[in-house]
């Protein structure tokens, strides 16, 4: 028997329907109900089954590697949650916002005393001189303050600073008045009482500290046609003042005047203009 008679045969036994069924034709096919599941599906499952494992795989490489870190290195799983909450020091002034301001000339701060400009030297104080009350400031880790009888009270060191700057300014006018009345008297004991104990040294040495802690870093230009720089129309960021202000206004002291920090005694040496 040939190679073709043996494939006919076979092809037609393949080709029979065994008896008791008959054959079903392509159109009765019903894809709902067939039993086996449409190609695509599988492939979704396929994949399905691939991406949750290699998340599984992601999860445990990652929780291993912290793992690490943390006996590595040490790490404090606290400090992130903590960074947002924590200064360098506890205090309980809070956060002022910020506004930007132009520095401008101004003449009643530097014109020679008188009545209205030492006014003006004198409103730079807030009521109490700058001296706040704090409640529990152990919890802050301050050391003890003034106690006031209705609690403890401690300098805001912006206003000891613009005292100390009164200070000097008065310093100063009674230096010029000394040189320009050509009385050398004063001039040699005013000499000799800040030779002897200097309040104004105190506060060249406490303005340097103040100034390189705040490092104001905004870049000046020069005047225009000219070389020099002299801090005139330069934007800064500050603190607002209108946030201190209300700050204070709540927890200032009101014992206290500030009649100190204005050179009154040489308003009268220039004149009232």
């Amino acid at each position: 028997m040939g190679y073709w008679n043996l494939r006919r045969v076979f092809t037609d036994r393949l080709s029979q329907t065994p008896p008791g069924f008959s054959r079903v034709k392509c159109d009765d096919l019903d894809q709902e109900s067939s039993l086996l599941p449409p190609r695509e599906s599988s492939f979704l499952g396929l994949n399905t089954l691939k991406l949750s494992l290699l998340a599984l795989l992601y999860a445990l490489f990652t929780s291993a590697l912290t793992c690490f870190a943390i006996w590595r290195f040490g790490f404090d799983c606290n400090v992130a949650s903590r960074a947002k909450d924590d200064r360098l020091l506890k205090t309980p002034i809070p956060d002022f916002p910020k506004e930007i301001r132009m520095f401008e000339r101004n003449s009643t701060f530097t014109d020679p005393p008188t009545a209205e400009n030492d006014e003006a030297w004198n409103s730079l104080l807030p009521s109490g001189r700058g001296f706040v009350f704090v409640k529990d400031g152990e919890k802050y880790g301050l050391k003890p303050g003034i106690d006031t009888g209705r609690g403890e009270i401690y300098s805001v060191s912006l206003y000891h600073q613009i005292h100390c700057l009164g200070l000097v300014r008065k310093n100063y006018w009674r230096l010029v008045n000394g040189v320009m009345s050509g009385d050398d008297t004063e001039i040699t004991e005013f000499a000799h009482s800040e030779l002897s104990g200097s309040h104004t040294a105190h506060c060249f040495d406490y303005f340097r500290q103040s100034f390189e802690c705040s490092a104001d870093m905004s870049l000046e230009w020069t005047k225009p046609g000219s070389k020099q720089v002299d801090g005139v129309g330069i934007p800064h960021v500050c603190t607002s003042k209108r946030a201190v202000k209300e700050y204070m206004d709540k927890y200032q002291f009101d014992g206290a005047r500030n009649h100190d920090i204005a050179a009154r005694s040489l308003t009268a040496a220039y004149g009232e203009n």
